[in-house]
Order: structure tokens, then sequence, then C-alpha cells
């Protein structure tokens, strides 16, 4: 089969599988509206949309896909890896705050978002530096987590559950990785291409200013046409039809 193609099948059917998710579970909700009491599966895929982002059809666009507990031995939930990048509630303002150290989707965010505001600039030389900071330089940052915090909880997020165990050889890792070499193939595909204006664009990463998604690994990887029929497997759970 041509490769070009292939892809145009494989992202038609892949967007397909996500109304067949969405409608399996009420669809998406914004990630700020979101708390552990939503009702989350312990393990599961994630997939995020930008309400600015649309395919040509006016389908809304993943703009990030994500997972968790793909080491052995890791504790970490689903909730826990959201509640991560959604941040918290400062106690001064009851805004969404949070900390970019401990999310790199965060990161990559905040390095967009100082890219396309001179506002922020005074910050860029300690962004990302390192893995915790002085209480001085979160402060100095403390606007530009609160400008992340907007951005991300804004997002609306859709979720997969794929409870298998902590493992690199877990379903969700090889969804998440499939997923975004497939999303990453848009060479030529005008009609799932982000918009000029996507807060991507800016990014210093060529990863996401070329693929459309706030994701760096696996970006570029061959894509594997059978990959997607992990995805329906437990798509077909999650809506009943397996």
């Amino acid at each position: 089969m041509n490769q070009d193609w292939m892809i145009d099948e494989s992202l038609e059917r892949f967007y397909l599988l996500i109304e067949r998710l969405r409608a399996s579970t009420n669809g998406e909700r914004t990630l700020a509206s979101c708390t552990a009491k939503t009702g989350w599966p312990v393990r599961g895929v994630y997939f995020f949309f930008d309400p600015a982002e649309c395919l040509n059809d006016g389908r809304p666009r993943v703009v990030r896909i994500g997972t968790h507990a793909i080491t052995d031995g890791s504790s970490t939930t689903l909730w826990n890896r959201l509640s991560q990048h959604r941040g918290y509630r400062a106690r001064d303002t009851g805004l969404l705050s949070g900390n970019h150290r401990g999310s790199v989707f965060r990161r990559h965010v905040g390095d967009a978002i100082i890219a396309s505001d001179k506002q922020y600039a005074v910050i860029a030389s300690a962004w990302g530096v390192g893995t915790n900071a002085s209480r001085n330089v979160k402060k100095t940052e403390q606007p530009l987590e609160l400008a992340v915090s907007s951005y991300i909880g804004d997002l609306r997020v859709l979720w997969l559950s794929v409870p298998d165990e902590p493992s690199p050889l877990s379903d969700r890792g090889a969804i998440e990785r499939n997923v975004i070499s497939l999303l990453s193939s848009l060479r030529g595909k005008e009609q799932f291409t982000p918009s000029f204006d996507w807060l991507g664009r800016f990014s210093p990463r060529s990863e996401i200013r070329t693929s459309g998604l706030w994701n760096i690994r696996h970006v570029g990887r061959v894509f594997d046409a059978t990959g997607l029929d992990l995805l329906e497997k437990w798509v077909s759970r999650a809506d009943g039809t397996e």
C-alpha cells in the first residue's frame, strides 16, 4: 500500500475511534474543571484537544497524547499525571498555578509562551533549569506558571481506560507511541495540520512546531498501521462493542 494513502486512511480511522470513545464517555471536559473525584480509571491513555484547533471538517484536533506508569513498579495513576499538568490552586489568588519542573508538558507550553510574549522574557533564563528552584526563582516564575495553567486548563481532555500493569511493554505505551507517530506524519496533509495561530507554532522545539503536538518523544517515528488495532481493542471495550 502507498505510504501516503496508508497514513490518510489511518488518520481518518484514528479520528473515528476518537468519536467512538467520545460517545462512550459522554465527551471530554476541560482540564481545569477536573478533580480527583471526576471518576478516573487507575490507568489509561489521555488525549488533549485545543478548543481553537479543528480539522477541516470541524472535528476537534488532538494536540497531545500521553500515558503514565510505563516503568516496572510505577504507582503513578492517570489522575496523578493529569494533575501535574493541570497544576494546583494558588492560595493567594485561587487561580490555577503549577510546577513546570514536574511536568514536561507545562515546560513546553511555557517555552512557547515566552517566545510569543515579550513580557515573560525575564523568566526565560531560569525556566526549565534543574529539577528544583529557590523560593525567589519560583516567585519570579509565578506569572508564567499561571499563564501555562490558564492555557492547559482550557484544553479538553478525553481518556481511555487501559488497566494493564506498569511496564515498558504495556498496551498504554504502545498506543501512545503509535498515535504520536501517526499524528506527526502530516507532510502535505493540510486537513490535519495546526492552525497558524496555534501556540505550539512558537515553540523552540521543531518537533512541536512541525507535528502540531505538544509531544517530543516518538514524533517522526515510523508509523505501524497495525498500531491502531490495539487502540480499537480498548475503545471497543469502552463502548461495549468488543
